[in-house]
């Protein structure tokens, strides 16, 4: 028999989990339009018109306030399609690769690399934050498919996690870096598809046991 829900409680959850998002929502703001540095706590608190005591409760530190901030950021970030191992290897990489690139591309993803960027000689806390929140969780996604197909014979034994981080280099190095600087890169879709099929071609000629299958 399953015990009964008391619905006063539910809703004090559902109001504190609103007043939560509400905090991470201006903190996004406030980091993203003043940086990691000159956002305080108190300008947060000030903003959501309640006190400093009423915002620490849910965040004890602005750490752990940007790493609640970044998971938000981030969820476009996380690999959407599967990466599944008895599939053709180079066409699953391409289309990772895509996604990837299409992601990186994406508004959202700039503006928090750029934060990032700019804050981290500063505030190294925050660039620890991001790469294990972003980065290494991708690497490690990719790693682990990588480590499958190892196993079954179709890559050369090598280190998963690093060979995950180069290919994920490869794909964003020209495009990606290019729209950081403010060169204006052509993104249309084949120029991605470009771009993450060279990336891919590049990584499996050295990586693959017999190379890229011919196209």
């Amino acid at each position: 028999m399953q015990a009964k829900t008391d619905p006063i409680e539910c809703k004090r959850a559902a109001r504190r989990q609103e007043r939560r998002a509400a905090i991470v929502a201006v903190a996004q703001r406030h980091f993203t339009e003043y940086g990691y540095g000159a956002t305080s706590m108190s300008a947060i608190a000030a903003e959501l018109g309640g006190s400093k005591t009423t915002l620490w409760s849910y965040f004890s530190s602005k750490e752990e306030l940007f790493a609640e901030a970044l998971e938000v950021w981030i969820r476009d970030f996380s690999p959407i399609s599967a990466l599944k191992p008895e599939a053709d290897l180079r066409q699953t990489l391409l289309g990772y690769g895509t996604e990837f690139l299409r992601t990186m591309l994406s508004s959202n993803i700039a503006t928090l690399f750029r934060l990032v960027i700019a804050e981290a000689s500063r505030f190294p806390e925050i660039g620890r934050i991001f790469y294990e929140h972003a980065p290494l969780r991708r690497h490690k996604v990719l790693a682990a498919y990588l480590d499958g197909q190892i196993t079954a014979g179709r890559l050369r034994p090598v280190d998963s996690l690093r060979a995950s981080a180069q290919l994920h280099h490869l794909c964003i190095y020209r495009l990606f870096m290019h729209s950081m600087w403010g060169l204006d890169p052509d993104i249309s879709a084949e120029a991605i598809d470009r771009e993450v099929g060279e990336a891919v071609d590049m990584f499996l000629h050295g990586y693959a046991m017999e190379g890229p299958p011919a196209r």
